[in-house]
């Protein structure tokens, strides 16, 4: 292997054998024909990568795609059924909360138990010992045993005894959710000052941190390498598979019953059916499926600031509508309207519909936000006044984007551009 290849896997397979009840692994062992009590689970397959001395990593994928089990192989914790992994560096690897502490002991006592399993000497903790608490600031609890710890200081301790060894290499598997925002903004901070020197694997669904620390995304689905290279890239693809799973599920439980107005599949050609459930309103006009893209018509998974979103909207009216408004309000996550518009209030044109089905097709730019999932609603409705108006129907977060903001921060919801600014001396008031 090349001195500056740090990590190398090479036709990596992990299989498992799936019981459905513990005595079917005897009767297998023992059955005179070899009868196979087991269905095979194949977590890994034929993966195959190189990682680079001092790269950033972020490995990503729907939940079930391979990533523990990759990340454990690597550590030496798994072993392959087949292929190999060749590793040149010192590992320090935190892969779930806590893991490798004793309960019992105190968090004094982990610290020492987990440096030596990582074959650090006593004499290099006790000269270490102060740094690796003022990281994880957990006060006097350090002399505590751990079980009486929280989630938060369980992930603060370990992640500061993981960092302690000065790791050539340092793989992390999302343990940095558990963390309060200030921990995670340290634990941020140190990782960046650790990509001067140190490989990085990192593990997450937080998208924001993925553009934010890594250089690369290795993207699985399946247990297959689907995608290996820029961020940005890598995570546009991540979320287009988890909307096409949402597609798929979400028109399977409406069922055969749905309209299909564009000869083509739901999933595949990015259109989402909206259900009776998510539809509210006086539904003189109905919206029966919504698509989000970009303008060469394709779906629009991910978004950054000035990007330009097309939404179409595929209706149904029972009536003619005149002086017709549409309108989307994007929320966060937790459902706070962030922004919005209609086009009573953007556009000086009056628009109007005919009795029957109709695509309605408008466009907006995407402004500097935040940069996590927000969701998006659609509304249609009747009148000359953007505030109030006859709401026909709200399509209620139909559909679900990430913002990005690579290599720049957004200093709270939104970033607001100062426009001027000047600085004059003087000697004295």
């Amino acid at each position: 292997m090349s001195s500056n290849i740090a990590i190398s896997a090479h036709c990596v397979t992990k299989s498992y054998r799936l019981y459905k009840r513990n005595s079917d692994r005897i009767r297998e062992t023992f059955h005179p024909f070899r009868k196979q009590y087991h269905r095979p689970f194949t977590a890994l397959s034929d993966v195959s990568f190189s990682i680079k001395k001092g790269e950033s990593i972020g490995i990503i994928g729907k939940n079930g795609s391979g990533k523990s089990t990759l990340l454990q192989i690597l550590c030496g914790v798994l072993q392959p059924t087949s292929g190999h992994v060749n590793v040149t560096g010192r590992i320090s690897a935190l892969l779930e909360l806590g893991a490798g502490f004793n309960p019992e002991f105190t968090g004094r006592e982990n610290v020492y138990l987990s440096a030596t399993i990582m074959g650090l000497t006593r004499e290099y903790v006790d000269n270490n010992i102060d740094r690796i608490f003022a990281f994880a600031d957990i006060g006097e609890y350090v002399d505590q045993p751990v079980k009486l710890y929280s989630s938060g200081m369980y992930v603060r301790l370990a992640f500061a005894t993981a960092i302690s060894v000065d790791p050539e290499i340092l793989i992390v598997d999302e343990a940095l959710a558990v963390g309060d925002i200030f921990f995670q903004q340290k634990c941020v901070a140190h990782m960046k000052e650790m990509q001067q020197h140190a490989t990085i694997i990192f593990v997450t669904h937080d998208m924001h941190s993925v553009t934010n620390l890594c250089e690369r995304v290795i993207l699985l689905d399946g247990g297959r390498i689907v995608f290996d290279g820029e961020p940005i890239d890598g995570v546009a693809k991540y979320t287009k598979l988890v909307h096409n799973e949402r597609y798929q599920e979400k028109n399977s439980a409406v069922g055969e019953g749905a309209v299909d107005m564009t000869g083509q599949d739901d999933a595949d050609s990015g259109w989402l059916t909206v259900s009776e459930d998510d539809r509210g309103g006086a539904l003189e006009i109905k919206i029966l499926k919504v698509r989000v893209t970009d303008l060469h018509n394709m779906s629009k998974e991910t978004v950054v600031q000035g990007d330009k979103v097309v939404v179409q909207l595929m209706v149904e009216a029972s009536r003619t509508i005149d002086n017709l408004i549409v309108g989307y309000t994007v929320k966060d996550r937790i459902g706070n309207a962030i922004f919005g518009e209609n086009t009573c209030s953007s556009l000086q044109e009056k628009f109007s519909v005919a009795q029957g089905t109709a695509l309605i097709t408008y466009i907006f730019e995407w402004p500097e936000v935040y940069p996590e999932k927000y969701t998006m609603t659609f509304g249609i409705g009747e009148g000359t006044d953007p505030f109030v108006h006859k709401i026909h129907c709200w399509a209620h977060n139909i559909v679900s984007v990430a913002a990005l903001v690579p290599g720049k921060g957004v200093h709270g919801i939104f970033n607001n551009p100062i426009t001027s600014c000047e600085v004059n001396s003087f000697n004295s008031f």
